[in-house]
């Protein structure tokens, strides 16, 4: 059985969806979890919803390299060390080549990629030898799914990014993996700036693609993250969870 007590984990984007369940699981095995929050206003409703998942809550826009440097500062400060880094935060805004944005684009990449980056360089003095990075990707950074040209890109550079983590990092006994969700029900869904009637159809195409006939829950992901901090002989894997639909 998996007992965390007393384990430092840190998970970004962790007041919603797939961030919320991983929290809550890592948290029944006893973990401290300390999470971000965008601004001062996210802060006291992460507080006030979900203040019996968390440790602590800090405010930090990991799109901007000072708060990122902050916030892992923060802490380290607080704990003296990581042993579980959830790598997250992302959004997803769909849109046709003839109608993407500079705005689209580096809200985006600012997030899913350059978060990624920096995030990692401000935690790395606090991640110990046996610690453990994981990396939210998705499987549409291996499939064709029109509209999702930017973020399809970014999530294929996450990968991109774990994997040379994983070397990178082997020598120093810090494990990087990423976990790669299908369609889970989140509510990245309607964030994703579509009309409401476009968002249903949109998601009634996405569930008839997946093998298994639904949309994954995001508990699915979160035992998996659960198992992926804990076992120490697996690295540079992007594991996929999706029903089948990027295989079958």
């Amino acid at each position: 059985m998996i007992n965390l007590e007393n384990k430092v984990v840190v998970i970004t984007g962790g007041n919603s969806g797939i961030g919320l369940e991983t929290a809550r699981v890592f948290r029944k095995k006893g973990a401290r979890v300390i999470t971000n929050a965008r601004n001062a206003q996210r802060l006291k409703e992460t507080e006030a919803e979900y203040g019996e998942i968390f440790d602590k809550v800090l405010v930090a826009d990991l799109t901007k390299t000072e708060e990122t440097s902050k916030f892992f500062d923060e802490v380290g400060k607080a704990y003296g060390r990581i042993d579980t880094l959830f790598l997250n935060a992302g959004v997803a805004y769909l849109a046709p080549i003839d109608q993407i944005t500079d705005e689209l684009y580096d809200a985006q990449f600012n997030l899913n990629v350059k978060s990624l980056l920096f995030s990692v360089k401000a935690a790395l003095p606090y991640l110990t030898k046996g610690s453990s990075i994981l990396i939210n990707t998705s499987i549409n950074g291996r499939i064709a799914m029109p509209g999702s040209t930017i973020y399809a890109a970014t999530k294929a550079a996450a990968r991109s990014i774990s994997l040379v983590l994983a070397g990178e990092l082997v020598d120093r006994g810090i494990r990087v993996n990423a976990i790669a969700p299908g369609p889970i029900e989140t509510p990245i869904f309607s964030k994703m700036g579509m009309p409401e009637e476009t968002l249903k159809e949109t998601a009634a195409s996405i569930q008839a693609r997946v093998p298994v006939g639904r949309f994954g829950k995001p508990h699915e992901v979160a035992s998996l993250a659960l198992e992926l901090s804990t076992n120490d002989y697996i690295t540079g894997q992007e594991f996929v969870v999706d029903g089948g639909m990027s295989a079958l």
